[in-house]
């Protein structure tokens, strides 16, 4: 292919998303034979398209589909349809509930917030749309870990710790231990994690084909009382369930 708007740099970087996409781990060296380019190129694409979010690199050397490159997929799900479909049952949820509500989808190791029901309480929690919170601290996000299998849940969160996220092999062993408790209760709260002064209670939004998203109310935390937490998640499930069966159509 040749002409005035070809950039061979542009062309391969673009066959190899198509390359990541279509498996599950692509090496170097398959990359290169694949592009036809030497395998320090191949490198160097991988490097950048991974500095970007759009590949991981797994414990094997080996690279996969990344955070940035899951959200372009899911978009056909979320980002054309769910946060649409998503909103009428949050403001109902937050009519009922008089506080406010937010709908999340995982992003790697977080959840960005797609939809949010703001309550008009003077005392209230603001819209948070469009906000990223560590997956592992949000209500939500917990919820939505617990669905992983143990080696997606490795490959997120090795279980001898997270430097860069400031978790260490103790801290690894907390999560998994807390992720198993919101998969039982089938719920989260998130007391004072994610800011100082909000709780938040989640729960899952789930379809046939698995997990779509979750969706959490969050309140002052003077407002909050633990005791309620069963009461709320219940309310949200309902929602949850709204949801899902406008998904199914």
């Amino acid at each position: 292919m040749t002409g005035m708007g070809y950039l061979e740099s542009v062309d391969n970087s673009l066959r190899l998303l198509l390359l990541v996409a279509s498996k599950a781990r692509v090496g170097v060296s398959e990359a290169a034979a694949e592009l036809g380019v030497a395998p320090s190129t191949a490198h160097r694409l991988l490097s950048t398209l991974r500095y970007r979010g759009f590949v991981v690199q797994g414990r094997d050397r080996t690279y996969q589909a990344g955070p940035a490159m899951e959200e372009i997929v899911s978009s056909r799900i979320t980002r054309a349809n769910l946060a649409t479909i998503a909103t009428p049952h949050l403001e109902a949820l937050r009519d009922a509930t008089e506080e406010t509500c937010h709908f999340m989808v995982l992003v790697g190791r977080h959840v960005r917030i797609i939809a949010s029901a703001e309550s008009t309480q003077s005392l209230r929690v603001g819209t948070r749309e469009g906000a990223m919170l560590p997956a592992h601290l949000a209500s939500g996000g917990r919820m939505l870990l617990a669905e992983l299998s143990p080696a997606e849940l490795d490959e997120l969160y090795p279980p001898a710790g997270l430097p860069a996220a400031s978790i260490t092999e103790a801290g690894m062993r907390s999560i998994r231990r807390e992720l198993a408790r919101c998969r039982n209760q089938g719920y989260a709260v998130n007391h004072n994690r994610t800011e100082r002064g909000v709780t938040a209670v989640g729960v899952l939004v789930k379809d046939v084909d698995g997990p779509v998203g979750a969706i959490s109310l969050t309140l002052p935390s003077v407002r909050f009382v633990p005791s309620s937490a069963p009461e709320l998640a219940a309310t949200l499930r309902r929602t949850a369930d709204a949801v899902v069966a406008q998904l199914r159509g």
